[in-house]
């Protein structure tokens, strides 16, 4: 009995403590093991998930993303011919992904300056506009539908310049006896000459503001990641107004991944780009037969 007691509190002394640290080592290691196993399941995941988020350029200060909000800004210089003044250009857009194959946005752009030497204008566009999109890693296309309105009747403008700016005053002097055969029908110290190459610059200047109420329109863009910190993009848009005037937009540009260098937009941000847009317009129906240009630089913010 004796012998007995001794190998039960032996057991329970020795081998019992041996047993159980035995077990909790194993257990120790395979919790261990399990603990790193799930982190680096963990860091795989997040790293399969950053590598799949698509992150491409487009157009007018947008970007793709697949989801969430979009948030453009930009400014230039918009010069509508050679017989024009330049004028500054502002525009703001938001875009918002539905899904991963379809966005909805709004844009409105603004117009502000003298557009020659008699008018200074302040012009307003504001579009709406449906993407479908089809996006790979480095790559989206997309084709849209827009719907626009100009609130800036420039009517009462042209009034004007037509009633101040089709005839010069040009000074004859005395009027005699002695003055040649061509004047015919002079009865003052002064004549009119119509200046018909002055009403024809101001009225090209004047349509290439002037839209009148609502438009219509088709287009297609694309955004390509040519690096990690470079793309590309272009754009291509017709719209037809209902003053039956039809204006064909071509827009390339270059932008740099802002967020790839910015570490609190690169965890707080979908997307960061600083584009430079160069765009071309040319009015069909309208009697206006230049291009009008324009440069943009601009910041894009998904969120």
């Amino acid at each position: 009995m004796a012998a007995e007691a001794e190998g039960a509190e032996s057991c329970e002394g020795d081998d019992c403590e041996d047993d159980d640290d035995d077990c909790e080592g194993e257990d120790c290691e395979e919790s261990e093991d399990c603990s790193e196993e799930d982190s680096e399941d963990c860091l795989d995941s997040a790293a399969v998930a950053a590598r799949n988020m698509k992150n491409v350029p487009l157009p007018r200060q947008t970007a793709y993303t697949g989801k969430g909000l979009s948030i453009g800004l930009g400014g230039g210089i918009y010069n509508p011919t050679e017989d024009c003044d330049c004028m500054g250009i502002w525009q703001g857009q938001l875009e918002y992904f539905y899904a991963d194959w379809i966005s909805g946005g709004i844009d409105v752009r603004f117009f502000g300056g003298d557009l020659d030497s008699d008018v200074m204008v302040m012009y307003q566009r504001y579009r709406t506009n449906l993407r479908f999109h089809k996006a790979w890693q480095k790559l989206d296309i997309y084709l849209e539908s827009v719907l626009a309105f100009e609130n800036t009747s420039i009517s009462e403008l042209r009034d004007q310049i037509n009633s101040r700016g089709k005839y010069s005053t040009e000074v004859v002097g005395d009027f005699t006896d002695d003055m040649p055969d061509w004047v015919v029908g002079v009865t003052t110290d002064t004549i009119l000459v119509e200046d018909t190459t002055f009403v024809k610059d101001k009225e090209a200047c004047e349509r290439m503001l002037s839209l009148d109420g609502f438009s219509v329109g088709v287009g297609a863009g694309f955004g390509l990641n040519l690096t990690r910190l470079w793309g590309v993009t272009g754009s291509v848009l017709f719209e037809y107004n209902f003053s039956k005037v039809m204006e064909l937009s071509l827009v390339p540009g270059v932008a740099f991944n802002l967020r790839e260098v910015w570490g609190w937009a690169k965890k707080n941000l979908l997307s960061t780009w600083i584009m430079v847009e160069f765009g071309a317009q040319r009015y069909f129906n309208n009697g206006v037969k230049d291009w009008a240009n324009y440069g943009l630089v601009g910041i894009q913010l998904g969120i």
